[in-house]
């Protein structure tokens, strides 16, 4: 019987130097993926190292986590590091991984303590310090100055991991990941759910929302966690999801919202050509279009007024686009664009103040900015000067709610 205690008592003892030189049985660890010495790890796996405090993320470098492939051949595997619900540790290999044993090392990293010490001066000179922050701060434990004099640890640091594991060669390998969507526009500080699949070389799918790691081009403008996109501020991003060694990009637009209405980006050189720059293809050059929305001086009703203005914007843009008015549809298109204004001016009664007179011109002076445009529109005057017989709205044509673009009898 002593002899079976002997076995057990060293089986034992040897078990345990075993999990503390792998660091594998430290305090603060809670879960690794893969386990030690697993021998049935899946080629699309993703390493992951769970503690129990959260993970400061300036300690974590480029090497923090290395995996290198021991047999049959040595290879140092190149991967993606990334920190998931800020206490787990994520190494997403940029490939599958081939058949074979395979080693895996952790750095050591900086945990957040949340039982950190109140800070006790005792230097004169670290007293001094306490002093001057006492000044400034309630409690001197919130002073950075006093931290660092006082040299007191906010964080706990780990032991390094290290151990193996074999991937077998016998499960189905990723041959694509696609997403819900390609292509996301939505407005400031918003946001939406992305869908990401995994498909195998068996022709079976997965969903691996949770699983991919996610990166952002511009991460002041919109970022993504786990499928979820949160937009910050007007602009475009790119956001690459990867997986076992497969990835996909996602362009995401933001735009400015007003009064519901998605602003276009700001063109970098709208005055380019003659047409401009018409990126949301409704007919009114961006530019032009910001500034009715955001600049445009306005008189009596805003909001109707903007509706007005676009209205005319889409009529003069046609003017640049077929300056011979074939078929009469430009003039036809102006003409429209004056009913509405008059129709706006006898609807909402508004008052003889010359007011829909130098919202126009602004308008046109907008419109037709540079010596092009603005010849383009003298040639197309020109061509249908004996038509411009614009007459006021009789009662009747009143009953027609379609001169806008929009119906301005809904808005304030």
């Amino acid at each position: 019987m002593k002899n079976l205690y002997k076995i057990m008592l060293t089986m034992l003892f040897g078990t345990s130097i075993l999990y503390a030189g792998n660091g594998l049985s430290q305090p603060h660890l809670v879960s690794t993926i893969p386990s030690l010495n697993s021998d049935n790890v899946p080629p699309n796996t993703t390493l992951s190292f769970t503690f129990d405090s959260n993970i400061v993320e300036k300690s974590i470098k480029p090497h923090t986590i290395t995996l290198k492939q021991k047999e049959p051949r040595k290879n140092k595997i190149k991967g993606n590091i990334s920190i998931v619900n800020k206490n787990t540790l994520v190494f997403s290999p940029q490939q599958q991984l081939d058949k074979g044993m395979y080693k895996v090392k952790v750095k050591p990293l900086k945990l957040k303590d949340e039982n950190v010490p109140s800070i006790e001066p005792k230097t004169k000179w670290q007293k001094f310090i306490a002093w001057l922050c006492s000044l400034v701060y309630d409690d001197i434990n919130d002073c950075p100055l006093c931290q660092y004099v006082c040299d007191i640890q906010k964080h706990t640091k780990t032991k390094v991991i290290k151990y193996k594991f074999e991937v077998k060669d016998d499960a189905s390998k990723v041959t694509s990941i696609s997403t819900s969507q390609t292509l996301i526009e939505l407005s400031e500080h918003n946001s939406t759910q992305l869908t990401v699949t995994a498909t195998y070389d068996d022709n079976k799918s997965e969903d691996i929302t949770q699983k991919a790691t996610y990166t952002s081009s511009d991460s002041s403008v919109a970022d993504i966690d786990k499928g979820l996109v949160n937009t910050f501020k007007e602009g475009s991003t790119t956001l690459e999801v990867s997986y076992s060694g497969k990835s996909i990009d996602i362009i995401v637009e933001v735009y400015e919202l007003i009064e519901g209405h998605l602003l276009p980006h700001e063109p970098e050189n709208p005055d380019a050509t003659l047409l401009g720059v018409d990126k949301n293809d409704n007919g009114v050059r961006d530019e032009v279009e910001r500034w009715i929305y955001k600049d445009m001086p306005t008189y009596h009703h805003p909001e109707i007024e903007r509706v007005v203005a676009m209205t005319e914007a889409r009529a003069y843009q046609m003017v640049l686009i077929d300056p011979t008015n074939k078929d009469d549809k430009v003039y036809k298109a102006i003409r429209k664009a004056s009913n509405c204004w008059s129709y706006y001016s006898d609807v909402r009664s508004l008052p003889f103040d010359e007011a829909i007179e130098k919202f126009s011109n602004r308008l046109l002076d907008k419109q037709f900015n540079t010596r092009a445009r603005l010849r383009t529109f003298m040639d197309y005057e020109n061509i249908i000067s004996t038509k411009l017989t614009l007459t006021p709205l009789t009662p009747l044509q009143l009953l027609n709610t379609n001169y806008c673009d929009q119906n301005i009898d809904i808005l304030p």
